[in-house]
């Protein structure tokens, strides 16, 4: 078992250090193109930056043959996002408050966010539906159009991207050259990635067998654990300084892809069997996305409603780690 935890801890360290690494070089590449104030920002920087999670994904499924560690990484992302990462924005902006770096515990949003979370809380609850009638087939291609309808209308609305401005490349301070840099560090972390993701599929399953506890459980938190944390820091800083449109649509931009374009992946892939952990995560997401659209409307969300998804993670982890459920 200890040896066990150590790989998994291993594994998390090396895809959240590829993660980190991954995600300042498209932010990078995105401010360096001026990718960041465009369409192409607003649907291309998630696609890119929610690759470590796909990678995981893609091992999962064709290299370590676990369909379920790779289905639990879908239904992971939008769970975590909903309550973890949301919560900690909460409780950044407390801080924030607290350290006179916020005027309020208000956050004031641009109501163009209602579109993500429309997409959000309409598609995400039909992901269940292949595993209960079937009809994978045409789901998957429902989804991926769903998400091609999303980029018409961002298209149309011209939205804001997520990127404004990116920190220098990591490893420019050993290779000072910027093309280069990029290239290298680019690769890098690809690689990492991939080695990282395939301990990590092989940590899950063999934690799974040793506790007795659901591999699509484990999936559901510990790989998001390891790929979202880069995307929910930026978040948190944001949310800390006041930047409440940013914070908050830094985090929705990932959650409109786990509800259509990587569904429709998933259910072209794999078999699409679900368990009670998928269910879970699908009423956990939907409720806390309906209580932000609510206060989106009406552009104002307060700290509680960030919070609230705090509730929702500690249940799971307590369900799942404590009640083997």
């Amino acid at each position: 078992m200890i040896d066990t935890l150590l790989s998994l801890l291993s594994s998390i360290v090396m895809v959240f250090l590829a993660a980190m690494l991954f995600v300042n070089t498209v932010e990078y590449i995105g401010c360096r193109f001026a990718l960041g104030s465009s369409f192409i920002g607003a649907i291309v920087s998630p696609l890119f930056t929610s690759l470590p999670e796909m990678i995981v994904f893609l091992v999962a499924v064709f290299v370590a043959k676990e369909e379920t560690i790779g289905v639990g990484t879908i239904f992971g992302q939008p769970f975590m996002a909903s309550s973890l990462s949301y919560g900690l924005v909460g409780l950044a902006a407390i801080i924030g408050y607290i350290m006179k770096k916020r005027d309020d515990l208000i956050f004031e949003v641009d109501r163009s966010l209602i579109i993500p979370y429309i997409f959000v809380t309409v598609l995400f609850p039909l992901t269940i539906l292949p595993s209960i009638i079937g009809f994978h087939k045409l789901f998957g291609l429902l989804f991926l159009a769903s998400y091609l309808c999303y980029v018409w209308m961002m298209f149309r609305k011209r939205l804001s991207g997520i990127i404004e401005e990116a920190d220098d490349l990591y490893i420019c301070r050993l290779i000072p050259h910027p093309t280069i840099s990029m290239i290298i560090q680019a690769l890098c972390s690809i690689i990492l990635l991939y080695i990282g993701s395939e301990k990590l599929v092989g940590s899950v399953k063999e934690l799974a067998i040793q506790t007795g506890i659901s591999e699509m459980g484990l999936a559901l938190v510990i790989v998001p654990m390891a790929t979202a944390i880069p995307e929910t820091a930026s978040a948190i800083i944001w949310g800390y300084r006041g930047r409440d449109t940013l914070s908050i649509g830094s985090l929705v931009g990932e959650k409109i892809l786990y509800s259509t374009f990587y569904p429709g992946l998933g259910l072209l892939m794999t078999s699409w069997t679900l368990d009670n952990h998928a269910y879970m995560s699908v009423f956990a997401t939907t409720l806390i996305s309906l209580v932000l659209l609510y206060y989106i409307a009406k552009r104002r969300i307060p700290v509680q409603a960030l919070c609230f998804g705090l509730i929702f993670f500690v249940a799971y982890v307590i369900l799942v780690f404590v009640m083997h459920m």
